[in-house]
């Protein structure tokens, strides 16, 4: 498994095939030294089309993925051709620094004693 942070540059339509198999395209982009952007599409597959609900373009992603290849011969041609897929597998929304959000904080983080008691 890959993963790949980056900033959602935008998110495809759900793609229904006859067979009722269902695909959806997730674009990132890593920024890198900003001359030449890393623009990265990744293929979301049956029921991981439903993690890309609520993601929206602008927001840093870190997507885990696999590698899939396949051979496809043309039927009319003969001509043999292969083709490469990210399949995503999980997806985490980070913050604007590349780091998941912080927690919320647990109730006695923000406790604060009496004045008139020792903070011990």
């Amino acid at each position: 498994m890959y993963e790949f942070i980056g900033t959602v540059k935008a998110i495809g339509e759900i793609q229904t095939f006859p067979s009722g198999f269902q695909k959806r395209e997730l674009v990132v982009e890593e920024s890198g030294d900003g001359k030449w952007p890393n623009v990265v599409a990744f293929a979301f597959k049956k029921d991981n089309v439903a993690k890309l609900d609520g993601v929206r373009p602008g927001q840093r992603v870190k997507v885990s993925f696999a590698v899939d290849g396949r051979e496809w011969t043309d039927p009319k041609t003969g001509k043999v051709r292969y083709f490469a897929d990210l399949t995503a597998l999980r997806l985490e929304v980070l913050d604007g620094a590349g780091v998941p959000p912080p927690a919320e904080p647990d109730d006695m983080a923000s406790f604060t004693a009496p004045e008139d008691e020792p903070p011990f």
